[in-house]
C-alpha cells in the first residue's frame, strides 16, 4: 500500500433486523474509516449512527420487505446501481451482494466477509424448496443450482475472502472448494460489560413496565423471532414451567413476532419487549440469570459472546458456531436438541436442575472469554490483514 489513505467501501446487502451481521459491518466501517453503503436501511433495524457510525452512508433504494421481492430488487441493485464501486480502492462485500462485483475494476481490491454461504442454496435448501409444490421442485432445483454456480464464479473474482468461524470456513470449502482466512465478529466490550463496570445497578430499564419485570429473576433471549433461531421452542418450555420467568426482544420486522406473541397472551411469566435500544438491552442481559441462544446450526452468533461479555452465562445449543464461543460449564451450558420435543424437555431439565448460584460461579469465565472476541482485536486483525 502507498502512503496515501485508501478509499474504502462495504456493501451490505440490507439493514433489514436489529442482527449481528449489521452491527458487524457497522463496527467494521468505523473502525477502518469506510464508506457503508447497503441495498437499504430500514426503522426496523440498527442505524448505524445509534452504533456510533461517523462515516458515509450511501443507500441503493427504498426498504423491500416481502421476502420473494426483495430478492429480486436488492439483485437488480446490485446488479445496475453500483457501478461507483470502481472509484474505491477496497470494496468489502458484506452478505448476499456479490452480484456487484461485476461493476468493479481489476485495480479495486476485493474482499468478501463471508457470513454463511447463502443457506436456501446450499445447506438449507431443503426446507426452502418445502415452501414450493413439488411439481415446481426440479425447476427449483434448475434456478438454485444456477445460482450455486453463479456465487462459486463471484467467489473466484475475490482477492480475500474472510469467514466469521470455523463453522463458516469449513461450509464454504465444502460447498464452494475456498479456502478463507477466519475473523471472528467483535463484540465491544466497553458497552457489552458488567453491571459493576457500567454502573447501572439503580437503573435498569428506563420503562417503568420493564423495571418491574427485572424485580423478578428470569432468563433473556434476544434472538430474532425467525424459524431457524427457534425461540419457539424457547416459549414452549417456559410455557411448561409456569414457576420460571421469561423475557424475550424482539425487532418490528421478525418474521414469527405475530404467532409468538399471540401464543404467550396473558401469560404471567413470559413477557416480550419490543425493539430495545442497546442501553436498555444491555441491562437485560445484565440482569438476567441466564440468556438462551438454542439456533439451528449458527453460523457464529454474537449473542452468547454479549451475553458473556456482560458476565451473563449462556444456555446454547450444541452446535455450529456455539461450540467456538461457549465453554461447557464455565461459561455456560449447551444442550442437545434432536427435533422439537426433545429440545424443549433439555432446556427445562438444564433450567431446573441449575441452581442460581452456579450460574453466578461462571461470571468471571464468562468475562474473560468475551475478551478473546473484543472489538480491539478484530481491528488489529482487520487492518493487519488488509494492510492498512
Amino acid at each position: 500500500m502507498t502512503d496515501k489513505k485508501p478509499k474504502i467501501a462495504i456493501l451490505h446487502d440490507a439493514f433489514l433486523y436489529r442482527g449481528g451481521g449489521e452491527r458487524l459491518v457497522t463496527l467494521m466501517a468505523e473502525a477502518i474509516g469506510a464508506d457503508l453503503i447497503s441495498g437499504f436501511f430500514s426503522s426496523g433495524s440498527f442505524g448505524p449512527r445509534e452504533l456510533g457510525f461517523t462515516g458515509k452512508m450511501i443507500s441503493l433504494g427504498n426498504p423491500i420487505f416481502m421476502k420473494g421481492l426483495r430478492h429480486a430488487v436488492l439483485k437488480s441493485r446490485f446488479l445496475y446501481k453500483t457501478k461507483f464501486l470502481s472509484e474505491y480502492d477496497i470494496v468489502i462485500f458484506s452478505g448476499n451482494c456479490l452480484d456487484a462485483v461485476t461493476n468493479i475494476g481489476i485495480d479495486t481490491r476485493k474482499i468478501y466477509y463471508c457470513h454463511t454461504p447463502p443457506r436456501y442454496i446450499f445447506d438449507f435448501r431443503h426446507r426452502y424448496m418445502s415452501k414450493f409444490p413439488k411439481w415446481l421442485h426440479s425447476l427449483a432445483d434448475m434456478i438454485l443450482d444456477r445460482e450455486a454456480t453463479n456465487y462459486t464464479r463471484q467467489l473466484a473474482n475475490m482477492d480475500h475472502i474472510f469467514t466469521n468461524s470455523q463453522n463458516v470456513h469449513d461450509r464454504l470449502l465444502s460447498f464452494c472448494g475456498f479456502e478463507s482466512e477466519i475473523l471472528y465478529p467483535p463484540t465491544d466490550t466497553s458497552c457489552f460489560a458488567p453491571k459493576r463496570i457500567t454502573g447501572w445497578q439503580d437503573n435498569r430499564m428506563i420503562e417503568q413496565e420493564q423495571a418491574k419485570i427485572c424485580e423478578i429473576p428470569y432468563f433473556l433471549s434476544f434472538a430474532r423471532l425467525s424459524p431457524p433461531k427457534r425461540v419457539d421452542l424457547i416459549i414452549d418450555a417456559f410455557l411448561g414451567m409456569p414457576d420460571q420467568h421469561l423475557i424475550f426482544t424482539y425487532g418490528k420486522n421478525d418474521p414469527m413476532k405475530d404467532d409468538i406473541n399471540a401464543k404467550i397472551c396473558n401469560n404471567k411469566n413470559i413477557r416480550a419487549v419490543e425493539s430495545p435500544n442497546d442501553n436498555d438491552l444491555i441491562s437485560l442481559i445484565q440482569w438476567a440469570t441466564a440468556t438462551i441462544y438454542i439456533p439451528v446450526d449458527e453460523d457464529f452468533g454474537m449473542s452468547p459472546v454479549e451475553s458473556m461479555a456482560c458476565g451473563t452465562p449462556v444456555i446454547g445449543v450444541d452446535e455450529g458456531g456455539l461450540r467456538e464461543t461457549i465453554v461447557e460449564n464455565e461459561t455456560g451450558k449447551l444442550i442437545q436438541i434432536l427435533d422439537s420435543e426433545s429440545g424443549i424437555q433439555s432446556l427445562k431439565e438444564v433450567i431446573q436442575n441449575t441452581k442460581t448460584e452456579e450460574w453466578q460461579s461462571m461470571s468471571d469465565a464468562c468475562i474473560v472469554r468475551s475478551r478473546d472476541f473484543s472489538l480491539d482485536a478484530f481491528q488489529k486483525s482487520l487492518k493487519s490483514s488488509l494492510q492498512l
